[in-house]
């Protein structure tokens, strides 16, 4: 027998016009929903129009969920970014898509690959906060999604319309995009790779992502070891790639403030 509380059967339930279900949901998902919001929007008002918008949609369209095509959290957020899309549509800002996407050697200099800084430094939380204020909004909606809400690679994928390759490509050069914006105003990069263990530097800067988040195979994690265990340089920032990945999740993942008030203009919005 389906469980009373999980998602799904909550939306079931809030499809046959359960209001109290809904709010159940709500509930549970307004802070994910909000942070999501926030990352696409231009400040906190239009984030709060999203997510009241984005609750509705849901609300109105709890017959249109398909369990087996996604999670409950993964179509809520759909709502949610088709939401903002339309806001920054009306409002005549340009899509959230980066720029000419830089080769991959350039940025990880650009993030520090080789640099000889002190990894310490990273972790200074206002460092941190001005540069995930920084990065493109598209940059911080992955990290957003993959790092914070732990929507797998495929739902992440799913949501934002592009295949697993392309999501982790954009995933990997968001986090950099992020270490770089740390250390705009540092320099001191090496300017040739070293092989070690039957690998380049460059090699290994092209699968950190997967290495970190361990999808790579057991053969090429291996390889990659060998090559971190010999080369102080790539060993050190991995490591610092690997701190800034944790310390984004533990920054962006405190809850944000859910406005009581708002919560309550939603549900008077449903009960209009």
């Amino acid at each position: 027998m389906q469980d009373q509380d999980t998602d799904d059967h909550l939306i079931t339930r809030a499809a046959e016009g359960d209001r109290a279900a809904f709010d159940v949901l709500l509930g549970r998902h307004a802070a994910g929903m909000l942070r999501l919001a926030r990352a696409m929007t231009p400040d906190e008002a239009s984030a709060a129009d999203v997510v009241q918008e984005a609750w509705l949609s849901a609300y109105r369209g709890a017959r249109t969920f398909r369990p087996e095509v996604a999670s409950a959290r993964t179509w809520l957020f759909a709502i949610a970014r088709n939401a903002a899309r339309k806001a920054r549509r009306a409002t005549r800002e340009q899509p959230m898509e980066g720029a000419a996407e830089a080769p991959l050697l350039q940025l990880g200099l650009v993030a520090g690959w080789g640099a000889e800084e002190a990894a310490a430094h990273l972790e200074e939380r206002d460092r941190l906060v001005r540069a995930l204020a920084s990065i493109a909004p598209a940059e911080l909606e992955v990290i957003l999604l993959r790092d914070v809400e732990g929507l797998s690679g495929d739902e992440a994928a799913r949501l934002l319309e592009v295949g697993l390759p392309a999501l982790k490509s954009r995933l990997h050069r968001a986090r950099l995009s992020l270490m770089a914006a740390m250390r705009a105003s540092e320099g001191g990069v090496m300017e040739s790779q070293r092989e070690v263990g039957g690998l380049t530097c460059g090699q290994v800067l092209a699968v950190l992502g997967d290495y970190v988040d361990g999808d790579l195979p057991a053969a090429d994690r291996a390889r990659v070891d060998d090559h971190l265990r010999g080369c102080t340089v790539c060993e050190r920032f991995g490591g610092r790639y690997a701190q800034v990945v944790h310390a984004a999740r533990a920054r962006l993942g405190a809850a944000p403030a859910v406005d009581p008030a708002q919560l309550d203009r939603v549900r008077r919005a449903l009960g209009g």
